[in-house]
């Protein structure tokens, strides 16, 4: 139901519809289950020649729904107390018509709560003739579940034909259960918690609903901050799994969080994560999660920024007071904790990273003892790749995800955006058309420099190139140290100076002089581990600087200097009342790393490379430093890891020193060469996680990485995601002599590098040459179907996201396919083109049918073996009839047990994995006659009532294996052949049961 409407009727929970509903239908009698079919719906009401009810009773059962419809909201009443007896007169007449319906209960049921309501609402359209619009609104709400509980009527009669229904009886349950929980999910109508709650959703909307998008404001600092839901880019995650590949557990974020309740979120420095965690705010205050977070929906987040917690880690009712939350003093008392108790509550801690490594054993303790508290709320975690160890959270069930960078799409769409967004600031035909010109430039450019599209593949960079592309007419930098000093002189000194902003009298500000002061406070902000400080810190900061530059302004001044600073150089910002911060946590580590070179404090800048929060601030004072202390710098990191024991703390300082050469422009050749020497002992990298890091460290590494010929299995796919990750050219041709060797798993991470690359290059250079008889090629974008003419035969194809069509069925014909695999995003539906032209298709799987709107083209689909995964509620499988060649078959849902209604004699082998809404197995056999091989996997809603595996019976020949998930007790084993059926029993708090093959441990009921 729309929230709009969870004001009335979904507020009418399900214990007091119900029994005035059922007044309105006829009770069976003790004989009525004797002939098993459907009953017309006019037989089953109770008004009519001889029945219990007359019209004054119809309009009484009407005002009735009215009445609690009224009580559930009682002060704001959804319409007038003098026109509720009117509605209840529509309501009645509408009802009514059930009794004129020419279809029995199994149509109607088929028929769908939604589409009964429409029935009887154009069988009487005078009946809201006269009501006002509030009432209509109502009005229709009531008669949506009024049809909604009479249809759950309908499947509960005896004389129902349950196993033609199955599926849209899960629906119904599942709907009113649904609703109830989302009665539960709301605070009681009209009480302190829901008014409060109504303001705060209200402020977290307007706080987060916003963005600033870096270089916007140099065109309408006015509009710098543009709406999230606008400016907003869905990235890709990457789930940590043990063995498994980042690269083919690529996920948009949406699909990645579906169903899950706890997730660590890793990412580097602008990459996102801030961002996203805004974007989650705001769908929970807006409740507009997308059908995949509906879990979400109904929820109350709390943002926690553990920068910003100055007072330690706050009990759940400072959640608020903590982060300077306005609201704070107003909540109802013990609020937060009967949202969180309630599992209504979304608690976002963002920057496990950004407190010191002495701190997080202690953030990790309170974490604990707050899922301890609150398992049913949601928890999302975000911190940079190295501050916490691989399944820090695990004990409490913390799913971790990679936050990964942008592939060479993302990085289209975002300065597609980026150059729409500043469109709507620009009012004059011609410089529209010059913001085209620079749009379509850049994306050549990004295109066509390798270097530049690297450093283009977190969000915040990118955004920096397109703001400095647009400034410089084009000319870019490359590097990236030149990149932000550019950003510093468009912001500092261009930007007003462009638009004669006028300078405070008083004051005169020179870029270098501006430069010094923020680099003061970045400094300051670093060395006490902070991302902000008071407001009258900064101040003080600024005073103590200014004697040395009277030309700026006297020390009496430094109040208004630092207001020049907020307001003017787009580098600081106020967080909150009386707190400064820097825009972005690099912009304070470019600017600190540079103070601490000027203050020669390379000492301490070594010894902190023992430091997480650190490592960008090293790196960038490399690029900062001349010869000499860049040498110095270098040297000091080699030698504090050879002198230290820990092998992980060695590791980490050496990887540093490797990772800094990138930004040192000219380097005494002997320090590159130690610093190289090291870096190999570093190679080759063992897992996933060491990739990642070694690639941080750029070309250097390339030139490192030994060939296949000597590495083992695991040590050979985590180099190919090394030269992956740092892509280019270069990293193209020391990729290449992986494509040789024997090891299938190797071969499938090569391809799985498609997106770091440019499409057309790797397709010619690496896929045209990689023997792919065992491999899975993945596609996932237009710009790689563009290039699969470049190859030959491909056997096996998966296709993710939106790109399933028939210009894509007709490109991928000649390839051979002999397996294919589509997982749809599950954002927007489509509809499946014919498969008919992939004549040597022998295995067809389909992840999330329930984003399909019509399945009945697989009826032409060659394939033998089909696997449909996630099917919608009630779909009709009929059209598998008509799967000529099909013999295997595996279906899974997760509402229903998904059979088809027509028998599929051609079918010898079944996999069926659903939830058992009854308690009788349904008879496969029937469905199926022809099995030799079924598996069942069913999970069952009850654990009190005894499954009965009677039907199984039926099935004559072949091997069956059945897995009872939550499932108490079985009956009927007695008249099961035991030599060839297996049960196992599994499931939460139960030890896991299991049988051998072919023989059957008894649970008798």
């Amino acid at each position: 139901m729309d929230p709009a409407s969870i004001g009335t009727t979904a507020r009418i929970a399900s214990s007091v519809a119900r029994p005035i509903i059922a007044r309105l239908l006829v009770k069976e009698s003790p004989g009525a289950g004797l002939v098993d079919q459907p009953v017309r719906v006019s037989r089953l009401v109770s008004w009519g020649e001889k029945r219990s009810l007359n019209k004054l009773d119809m309009w009484k059962i009407a005002r009735e729904l009215v009445t609690a419809a009224v009580e559930a909201n009682p002060h704001e009443p959804p319409v007038a107390s003098d026109e509720r007896e009117a509605l209840a007169d529509a309501l009645a007449a509408t009802l009514g018509a059930l009794g004129d319906l020419d279809m029995d209960d199994v149509q109607a049921v088929r028929l769908g709560h939604t589409e009964l309501a429409r029935r009887l609402t154009s069988a009487r359209p005078d009946a809201t003739r006269d009501l006002t619009a509030d009432a209509t609104v109502l009005h229709a709400s009531l008669v949506d579940l009024s049809c909604l509980h009479i249809l759950h009527f309908f499947t509960q009669r005896s004389t129902f034909v349950a196993r033609a229904q199955v599926a849209q009886t899960r629906l119904l349950d599942e709907t009113l259960r649904l609703l109830d929980a989302l009665v539960d999910r709301f605070p009681r109508p009209g009480s302190a918690d829901e008014e409060f709650e109504t303001r705060y959703l209200a402020h977290i909307e307007r706080k987060y609903g916003r963005l600033n998008i870096f270089g916007l404001d140099l065109s309408d600092p006015g509009r710098a901050r543009w709406p999230l839901d606008t400016a907003y880019l869905n990235l890709e995650m990457a789930s940590q799994r043990d063995g498994g590949s980042p690269s083919a557990n690529r996920r948009r974020v949406e699909e990645a969080l579906s169903g899950c309740t706890r997730a660590l979120l890793r990412g580097l420095a602008g990459s996102g994560k801030t961002t996203l965690m805004q974007w989650l705010a705001v769908s929970a205050a807006q409740n507009s999660f997308p059908d995949e977070l509906a879990a979400l929906r109904g929820r109350v987040p709390f943002v926690l920024p553990l920068r910003a917690l100055d007072s330690g880690l706050p009990l759940p009712e400072d959640f608020l007071g903590a982060v300077g939350n306005v609201l704070h003093g107003l909540q109802p008392e013990h609020w937060v904790d009967r949202v969180l108790r309630g599992g209504r509550g979304m608690v976002l801690i963002d920057g496990v990273d950004e407190v010191s490594e002495s701190e997080r054993p202690g953030v990790r303790r309170w974490l604990l003892d707050l899922v301890d508290l609150y398992p049913r709320t949601f928890f999302l975690v975000t911190s940079r790749p190295s501050a916490v160890d691989v399944h820090w959270l695990a004990e409490v069930d913390f799913a971790e995800f990679n936050l990964l960078p942008m592939s060479r799409h993302d990085v289209d769409r975002f300065v597609h955006r980026w150059h729409e967004a500043i469109l709507t600031t620009v009012d004059e035909p011609d410089e529209q058309l010059t913001v085209e010109r620079l749009r379509d430039a850049l994306r050549v450019n990004l295109r066509q420099k390798h270097d530049l599209y690297r450093l283009a593949t977190n969000p915040l960079m990118c955004a920096l190139i397109c703001a400095l592309h647009r400034d410089r007419l084009t000319h870019l930098p490359v590097r990236r140290m030149e990149l932000y000093a550019a950003a510093l002189t468009m912001l500092l000194v261009r930007r007003d100076k462009e638009r004669a902003i006028p300078v405070p009298q008083g004051l005169a500000p020179t870029e270098e002089a501006l430069v010094q002061l923020l680099q003061r406070i970045a400094y300051w902000l670093i060395r006490n581990g902070r991302s902000e400080a008071a407001q009258t810190t900064a101040v003080r900061i600024i005073r103590e600087k200014l004697p040395a530059m009277p030309d700026m302004a006297r020390p009496d001044r430094a109040e208004d200097v630092f207001r020049h600073l907020l307001l003017r150089s787009g580098l600081l910002r106020e967080p909150s009342v009386g707190m400064v911060d820097f825009i972005h946590r690099t912009f304070q580590d470019y600017l600190g790393a540079k103070a601490a070179v000027e203050a020669e404090d390379l000492d301490l800048l070594a010894e902190s490379g023992r430091d997480d929060q650190w490592e960008d601030v090293i790196r960038l004072a490399v690029g900062h430093a001349r010869d000499g202390e860049r040498a110095y710098l270098l040297r000091k990191l080699i030698q504090l890891g050879d002198q230290t024991v820990d092998p992980k703390l060695r590791r980490r300082y050496h990887l540093l020193a490797a990772a800094a050469l990138d930004h040192a422009t000219t380097l005494d050749p002997a320090v590159r060469a130690t610093v190289a020497l090291r870096a190999s002992a570093l190679i080759p990298p063992d897992t996933p996680a060491d990739a990642e890091q070694l690639a941080t460290a750029g070309d250097i590494v390339l030139d490192l990485l030994p060939g296949p010929g000597k590495l083992t299995s695991d040590q050979a796919r985590a180099t190919v995601m090394t030269i992956a990750r740092i892509g280019g050219e270069a990293a193209l041709d020391r990729l290449a002599p992986f494509t040789r060797v024997a090891d299938r798993g190797v071969r499938q991470e090569v391809a799985l590098s498609w997106p770091y690359f440019d499409a057309r290059s790797f397709a010619e250079e690496i896929l045209a040459g990689l023997p792919v008889d065992d491999l899975t090629l993945h596609l996932s974008g237009p710009e790689q179907i563009a290039c699969l003419d470049a190859l030959g035969r491909v056997p096996h194809l998966s296709l993710r996201g939106q790109i399933l069509t028939a210009d894509v069925v007709g490109a991928i014909a000649p390839l051979g396919v002999h397996s294919l695999s589509v997982e749809a995003a599950t954002t927007v539906s489509f509809i499946l083109p014919s498969l008919a032209p992939l004549s040597r298709l022998h295995r067809l799987t389909i992840e999330s049918c329930d984003v399909i709107r019509d399945l009945t083209a697989l009826a032409e689909s060659p394939a033998e073996e089909l696997a449909l995964h996630r099917l919608p509620d009630g779909v009709d499988l009929g059209f598998l009839a008509e799967v000529a060649n099909l013999t295997s078959l595996t279906l899974t849902s997760p509402y229903g047990i998904p059979l088809p209604t027509v028998p599929l004699r051609q079918v010898t082998s079944l996999e069926v994995e659903g939830v058992l809404v009854g308690e009788r197995i349904p008879d496969v056999a029937a469905v199926f006659p022809a099995l030799n091989s079924l598996k069942l996997r069913l999970t069952c809603r009850s654990h009190e009532a005894a499954v009965d595996l009677t039907p199984l019976r039926n099935v004559l020949r072949g091997q069956v294996d059945v897995v009872l998930v939550d499932a108490g007790r079985v009956h009927g084993l007695d008249v099961l052949p035991v030599d060839r059926i297996s049960v196992r029993h599994e499931g939460s708090g139960r030890a896991e049961g299991r049988t051998r093959p072919g023989i059957l441990r008894r649970f008798r009921a």
